[in-house]
């Protein structure tokens, strides 16, 4: 069982970027999923903390590494739960939606750890690494390669459930600061480092580089502000995507290294399909099992598949990349530190429009409004300046326009008799008898939907939404507007823009798009 998760796996390529290299320049195609980036020619800023207590509080979460049919529940902390949600934006996930991440977790075996400091986390994990990996009560020398036939050997046996680590997970850098230095970082004691404060590879700035969609997306922990992990032996993270597909960037600050495990987003729905069949009995408890990072299934399970893993080692200094709907996993051979970000280049949009439409139907809180998003794009393509992305900007609102044009039509005319094949929840004929253009969030007679959800699936409604007379605080999207079983005169919809409208949105954009392709 040892080597399941090694030997065999292909290593990830490693490209060293220039120091102005923006951080999306390496994020093209698909390839295999990630990539170590180690830029040599730029010296790396300090690490957040070496020795001493430093002040820096660690919240840990705890697990054992049980196994279960090749799964393991291992320890992260609950990520898709704790995510602040800014414009564009939604109002953050309730207290119930907390609870619901904090219960499925602690349901696979994550509790919240001990609190730490930087110091006592690194010693813990010395001690840990000390004792396990001992002969005859001596300390023993173990290479990564070591650590890793262990590793697996625990995830696929069940004496992992004997063996409980720690992981100091999803650290929020804008309560304790980033490793990266600041822009209102004074340097007195080492000027050199300010430099690196504008740096388009500090993670810090990677959200916000010129052509990154996020740019539009204020202050959000987990996905434009980062996170820091400190890790321990045998931590791991399981596997999962990056929220809405996004990009994401992880730098090794210091400490032991990470090794990685990557498939190629080519591969992601066969993964999903895999996992369900080999786990079924966790997928009937927990259908959206994969949201909740607490499943790991080892790469050669995968192989046998015929999915492709890729391996890499990080180390201290150096980036790994994720790319979008690339499912991704790993573990802490060590003590270490990292931070880590979301970052959107424009060829991030065609999985962002797949993303929304997966947590649409699967009723997931959305950290981003991908349609408020994608119509201040749409604007700001216009400019000169943005002449390269106009393409895929209008490629994607296209198809999004031809989407929310068939289900307008769905909506007031009979699906079977238009031949519209978008999905309506529950078909049928018409079911709004009033359409209303928004006008102020105030005017309940034409109300703004600016950051409201749809109250069947968590949708955002920038572009639309229905209320009905018999319970006129529920807003519904046009995917969950047969909810409601009253007759459609009670119903009203609430548009922002005509499809005429989003139309000649679109041919604007395609226009520019031809323009910028003839030179």
């Amino acid at each position: 069982g040892g080597g399941g998760g090694g030997g065999a796996v292909d290593a990830a390529p490693a490209r060293a970027p220039a120091p102005d290299t923006p951080p999306n320049a390496d994020a093209t195609g698909e390839d295999d999923g990630s990539k170590e980036c180690s830029p040599t020619p730029l010296a790396a800023p300090p690490p957040v903390s070496e020795g001493g207590d430093g002040g820096l509080p660690v919240t840990t979460s705890a697990g054992d590494l049980a196994a279960s049919n090749g799964a393991a529940t291992t320890m992260d902390a609950a990520k898709r739960g704790s995510h602040k949600k800014k414009s564009h934006k939604k109002k953050p996930p309730s207290a119930e939606d907390v609870e619901e991440a904090t219960k499925i977790l602690a349901q696979y075996g994550f509790i919240p750890g001990e609190r730490h400091t930087v110091s006592t986390l690194e010693r813990y994990s010395d001690y840990f690494k000390r004792k396990y990996f001992s002969k005859n009560g001596r300390p023993v020398d173990v290479s990564v390669r070591d650590l890793e036939g262990e590793f697996w050997r625990l995830v696929e046996s069940p004496c992992g459930r004997s063996l409980e680590v720690i992981y100091g997970a999803d650290i929020a850098t804008a309560e304790v600061g980033s490793g990266f230095t600041s822009k209102t970082d004074e340097c007195a004691d080492n000027p050199g480092q300010k430099k690196y404060a504008t740096s388009p590879w500090n993670v810090c700035n990677m959200p916000y580089n010129p052509s990154s969609c996020l740019k539009h997306v204020e202050a959000t922990t987990g996905i434009t502000v980062p996170w820091l992990y400190f890790g321990m032996t045998l931590s791991t993270f399981c596997w999962h995507v990056e929220d809405h597909h996004f990009y994401s960037v992880n730098y090794h600050h210091f400490g032991d290294p990470k090794v990685w495990y990557s498939i190629p987003a080519s591969y992601s729905a066969k993964f999903e399909e895999v996992m369900r069949r080999r786990l079924p009995h966790l997928f009937e408890a927990q259908p959206d099992l994969l949201h909740s990072l607490v499943t790991i299934l080892s790469p050669k399970v995968l192989r046998d598949e015929g999915i492709p893993v890729y391996r890499a080692e990080q180390h201290p200094r150096s980036y790994i990349i994720t790319f979008p709907y690339a499912y991704h996993a790993g573990f802490n051979t060590g003590f270490n530190c990292a931070e880590a970000v979301n970052f959107a280049p424009v060829d991030w949009l065609p999985f962002g429009a797949v993303a929304t439409e997966q947590y649409a139907r699967d009723k997931r809180y959305q950290s981003v409004a991908h349609d408020q998003l994608l119509a201040t794009l749409c604007d700001g393509a216009e400019h000169p300046s943005q002449s390269g992305a106009c393409a895929t900007i209008a490629s994607v609102m296209r198809e999004r326009v031809e989407v929310e044009k068939a289900r307008r039509e769905a909506t007031f005319i009979d699906a079977t008799a238009t031949g519209a094949q978008i999905p309506i929840a529950g078909g049928g004929g018409p079911r709004v008898g009033k359409r209303v253009r928004m006008r102020a969030a105030e005017d309940d007679d034409a109300p703004d939907l600016f950051e409201k959800d749809c109250a069947a699936c968590r949708a955002d409604l920038h572009w639309a939404g229905v209320r009905c007379e018999c319970k006129p605080k529920r807003l519904y999207c046009l995917r969950c507007v047969r909810e409601c079983k009253c007759v459609p005169e009670k119903s009203v919809m609430f548009y922002r823009h005509t499809i005429e409208e989003l139309e000649g949105k679109c041919a604007r954009l395609e226009a520019l798009a031809a323009a910028a392709a003839a030179g």
